[in-house]
């Protein structure tokens, strides 16, 4: 990498701030603890995203004193969203379930919105000094990103043990380049603890910004237009698999596809030449870009663990006598709608109704084990081992259906929902009718029932992608950005759920859009904290927010089950670069290289007027 610098025809350099942000989840933390000390039972109820790993930790931590695993049950009932700012385990969480054993009482801890923005566990807080090397046609080289990361007075980061600075090393993004180099640097301060993955998979969020603002810089320095630039610079869709310099393998990819339909949804060409005419009329309106690729479904276990939890997720599906479902995952949503997708998961699968399907999670007495949601982690993992658990099933029922129609298995056809005898299309079993006869006239010789249990690790990462553009108009006497159009493509592979997915995208977008220009957690020089209330932490509303355009492309994970990729968190990831782009975009020509985020109205009227522009 040194090497490629000192050969490159062009170089770009830039510090990189993103800010201290808080996930201000809707519901703030809490827990209800009751010890019994007749049973020696200890009962939680609680805001967590991970109830199996909760009740592992407190184990390990309180088995001396007789808090043995078998006796814990933590219960997460539904949860007020989650964002990665529920997965640690928080002071009052601690206190509340000491208190329960010692007095033998029923504790109740719940956060007030100051508490929870002010002593809960913090994101990003990343100083990144960033550089990439080219040759003057625009290839670019390669990259080089040394960072250092606030982590307050403890690092509350639940990260793969492998890798103790997340997964920043996706930081060469979409981007073929041949040489790049990387190094993290924590630090303990006395800020409150920091490190969570708010709506990233562990750090991916501040990589993407880093590349994408780069890429933009280096394009100005060549006078490239930033969409040619990437196109340019693009990993080649038959390159994939394709192992990237950091030692990611990518499992898919058409970025070239993405940004193009993106150009053509949003009329780049007509833009450019609308800009330049409000540049002659003295305006300020501005275009960005972010081509972004994400890393998501941790595991695989061979690299991934929590604690030494291996990152595998769990499915178990049982299929009463009279046709119904009952399907439990080791996850926990938090409103993602995992009730939905799974359910039309095993429908897919087995070709039972969704009606007929009840979905559990969230309960570690009755979910089978599994490491829990975030790092959109949830379908290609956990919704991978439901398509598992119903494959399984399926080759029993294969079986049970071949016994009752009086046929080998090779004489078997099916159709979702039911098995037909080749040839004889008229006599069926359909799925409801082999689940009773596997309780009432089963084969013999085979086990009675028709359930199963998959504890899926995967073989890799997936890697979702989008190409984001935004325009803005900005207000050269009070500095207000404007974001008058944002389209969205993104690419998840293949889609379960149209409109969950969307539901995603728009709030994944709309908590990007929020860091951008609003959400800011810093303090002055003698400590005190600016942000600590929804008065001055500026958390977007339906007023402020902008309409988004989206659309997708799809590009299937080979090595998925179902083709999944995952996108809870892509929109979080890609929003912010595109908007922090546009605003310099429009301010480019003023002689405005870059600008940190949140970018605020004063920052932008201090940076017009800053050379008496």
């Amino acid at each position: 990498t040194a090497q490629a610098f000192k050969d490159a025809d062009v170089t770009v350099k830039q510090d990189i701030y993103l800010p201290r942000i808080h996930v201000a989840s809707i519901e703030t933390c809490g827990i209800i603890s009751e010890f019994n000390s007749v049973t020696g039972q200890l009962t939680c109820w609680m805001t967590t995203q991970a109830p199996h790993a909760i009740r592992t930790v407190i184990a390990l931590v309180a088995g001396h004193v007789g808090l043995q695993e078998d006796k814990i049950r933590v219960i997460a009932p539904d949860i007020g969203g989650g964002f990665g700012g529920k997965v640690p385990i928080y002071p009052g969480y601690i206190i509340a379930i000491a208190a329960s054993v010692v007095t033998g009482l029923p504790i109740k801890w719940i956060e007030d919105r100051r508490e929870n923005l002010q002593a809960d566990s913090f994101a990003r807080d990343y100083h990144m000094t960033c550089e990439i090397a080219a040759d003057k046609d625009g290839t670019m080289n390669a990259l080089r990103i040394k960072t250092l990361a606030d982590h307050g007075y403890a690092d509350a980061a639940c990260n793969p043990s492998k890798w103790p600075a997340g997964l920043f090393s996706i930081c060469t993004g979409s981007y073929d380049f041949k040489n790049a180099f990387t190094e993290v640097d924590g630090v303990y301060t006395n800020k409150p603890p920091g490190g969570i993955a708010y709506r990233c998979s562990f750090r991916v969020t501040e990589a993407v910004h880093a590349i994408e603002r780069m890429v933009d810089m280096l394009a100005d320095d060549l006078d490239m237009d930033p969409a040619e630039l990437r196109l340019k610079n693009f990993i080649p869709s038959s390159a994939f698999p394709y192992k990237s310099p950091m030692g990611w393998e990518y499992d898919s990819g058409n970025y070239e596809g993405a940004l193009k339909l993106a150009m053509k949804k949003i009329g780049y060409d007509a833009l450019l030449k609308e800009q330049q005419e409000k540049r002659e009329r003295g305006e300020l309106m501005g275009i960005g870009i972010s081509s972004f690729t994400e890393v998501v479904g941790a595991g695989p276990s061979k690299d991934f663990d929590i604690l030494g939890l291996k990152m595998f997720d769990s499915s178990e599906i049982r299929i009463h006598p009279t046709g119904k479902v009952t399907a439990r995952f080791g996850t926990k949503s938090q409103g993602q709608g995992h009730e939905t997708t799974y359910a039309q998961i095993i429908a897919e699968e087995l070709g039972i109704p969704v009606a007929d399907i009840s979905v559990e999670e969230g309960d570690t007495d009755t979910a089978p084990y599994g490491l829990g949601t975030y790092a959109s982690r949830s379908t290609p993992v956990a919704g991978a081992a439901g398509a598992m658990a119903c494959r399984k099933i399926w080759d029993k029922a294969k079986k049970i259906a071949a016994h009752l129609l009086e046929v080998s298995e090779d004489d078997l056809e099916w159709e979702p929902g039911k098995f037909s005898v080749k040839g004889v299309p008229e006599k069926v079993s359909t799925i409801q009718d082999v689940a009773f006869a596997a309780y009432t006239n089963h084969p013999q010789g085979l086990e009675a029932g028709l359930e199963a249990v998959s504890y899926y690790d995967p073989p890799n990462m997936t890697f979702p992608f989008g190409s984001y553009i935004c325009v803005v108009d900005i207000d050269s006497g009070t500095g207000e950005v404007k974001i008058r159009r944002f389209v969205a493509v993104d690419d998840c592979g293949n889609i379960i759920n149209p409109m969950i997915v969307e539901g995603q995208i728009h709030g994944g977008l709309t908590m990007g859009f929020a860091p951008a220009l609003l959400e800011e957690i810093s303090y002055d020089e003698e400590g005190n904290m600016t942000g600590g209330s929804f008065m001055d932490y500026l958390v977007p509303t339906a007023v402020e927010t902008p309409k988004w355009e989206t659309d997708k492309t799809c590009t299937p994970s080979p090595h998925h089950p179902l083709g999944a990729k995952g996108v809870g968190e892509s929109a979080t990831v890609g929003a912010p670069p595109a908007i922090a782009n546009a605003v310099v975009d429009a301010l480019s020509h003023l002689g405005v290289r870059h600008l940190d985020i949140p970018i605020t109205p004063e920052k932008v009227w201090r940076a017009i007027h800053k050379n008496g522009s």
